[in-house]
């Protein structure tokens, strides 16, 4: 992608923004508001999915005042890592050079840790029937079962201790023999007894987990928490990012995680065995690599967490997940005008939508779910204002999966954006919105009679 162009402000007004086409850097996001975003790829297919970014305002504590005159600043930068790696004091925790640069700190780790536990829950109590319409849709009939997650490249375990002191298993997997060493000790030195700590390529071993999940859990010696689901909760990546010097690390640049990290080789096998993916990433990562690649994988939702410093984003993680009862956590802001600092490029995000409740004198209601927003947000990308068509498409959203419902909102799109569909019975082209209820009747003629119905 060329980012070599000059910079853009969109401006957002509530509805509907164009452009075509443009990226935006993790750290330009507005937070406190839900969009719906849509883009073209490379070889001209669309993608789509919900985005929220959320600002976390970390304290990261003093900086490291020097023991004696005689301190490098190598030596109190060091001194200064390994405070802020681990939140525990002990002589007996071990580092690399390596983890100097690489490792995330413990704000960070134990803020990730809490959070990964609240946006996977996988039941919630509600009270609106609409909402528990859509949790029972939506619902890929997940048991109950010990909360799991697997840290690839766990490094010496910066992340890794924090995610077994939150969930009932963690596992992570590094290739290197000497960091295994090191991240066995200094989970043993966290006396965490439900973490393992593999040897491994994560590549082979994603491969392999996906390809047997409980035949792989058992070798390793945790089969049990596999009994009932063969997914993990969360899988987090903490992904070289071509060191110091990466685009955006100054300047307004833009940084692809494809260029350091194949991303792409790792998701056909996370998407099988994880419901939420975790990515460790500069402020500068791309919006339109996270959107596309959530759509392409099954993730409908990215959330953005922001790690700020006094005075800007430091890095973020960015959240893939499945579950729609994720949006439950989403806590809006005061409605945000304005604009939003962006990057044209050749090819990216096209159509960015701000939500808003959905609302019309035939239609209005609350979810605790926030799919008065989503709808406002399909309506949108359909281009339908017809309150009927809202009334078709909140009935279809009780009895469908969100992710399937994208799915064929985005095909629609994609179909648009190559010349349409005619009508079979005249000459006059299918709105968007047509081409969506065309696609939807051929996958499931009995949904769309029944929400046909409502609109008569």
């Amino acid at each position: 992608m060329d980012y070599q162009l000059d910079d853009a402000d969109v401006d957002f007004d509530g509805e509907t923004t164009t452009s075509q086409f443009f990226d935006i850097r993790a750290d330009h996001l507005k937070t406190g508001l839900l969009y719906l975003a849509s883009g073209i790829d490379p070889n001209g297919e669309a993608y789509s999915a919900f985005l929220h970014a959320i600002e976390k305002r970390l304290s990261y504590g003093p900086p490291i005042v020097k023991d004696n005159p005689d301190m490098t600043d190598e030596e109190v930068f060091h001194k200064f890592c390994r405070r802020t790696i681990f939140s525990l004091a002990s002589d007996e925790l071990q580092f690399d050079d390596e983890s100097y640069m690489d490792a995330s700190w413990s704000q960070e780790s134990i803020e990730y840790a809490n959070d990964i536990r609240l946006l996977s829950k996988k039941v919630i109590n509600v009270k609106k029937e609409f909402d528990k319409d859509v949790i029972a849709a939506n619902d890929r009939c997940i048991p109950q079962v010990p909360f799991r997650v697997l840290d690839l490249a766990c490094g010496i375990g910066g992340n890794l201790v924090y995610m077994g002191l939150n969930s009932d298993l963690a596992v992570g997997v590094e290739c290197n023999p000497k960091r295994v060493d090191i991240c066995r000790n200094n989970v043993n030195v966290y006396g965490i007894t439900n973490t393992y700590v593999v040897h491994n390529d994560l590549f082979t071993f994603i491969d392999d987990f996906a390809a047997n999940p409980k035949g792989k859990a058992d070798e390793l010696g945790f089969g049990d928490f596999f009994a009932d689901s063969l997914e993990f909760d969360c899988i987090h990546i903490s992904p070289p990012w071509g060191g110091k010097h990466y685009s955006g690390a100054s300047g307004d640049g833009i940084y692809e995680l494809q260029s350091n990290f194949d991303i792409e080789r790792a998701m056909p096998s996370i998407s099988q065995i994880g419901a939420m993916l975790s990515l460790y990433l500069p402020r500068s990562q791309s919006i339109a690599e996270l959107i596309r690649l959530a759509s392409k994988y099954g993730y409908p939702f990215v959330i953005i967490s922001s790690y700020n410093s006094s005075r800007k984003v430091r890095c973020i993680h960015a959240h893939l997940l499945k579950r729609v009862e994720c949006l439950k956590q989403i806590k809006f802001q005061k409605y945000n005008r304005g604009s939003m600092n962006t990057k044209p490029a050749k090819c990216g995000i096209n159509l960015l939508i701000q939500s808003q409740p959905y609302m019309s004198h035939n239609l209005s209601f609350r979810s605790s779910l926030n799919m008065d927003h989503v709808l406002f947000c399909l309506m949108e990308m359909l281009e339908e204002y017809s309150p009927n068509v809202a009334i078709k498409i909140q009935y279809v959203m009780r009895l469908f999966p969100l992710v399937d419902i994208l799915g064929i909102a985005t095909k629609a799109l994609e179909i648009q954006n190559n010349g349409g569909m005619y009508r079979l019975d005249s000459p006059e082209k299918r709105t968007t919105g047509g081409i969506f209820f065309y696609i939807l009747q051929s996958q499931n003629k009995q949904l769309y009679r029944r929400a046909e119905k409502l609109s008569l």
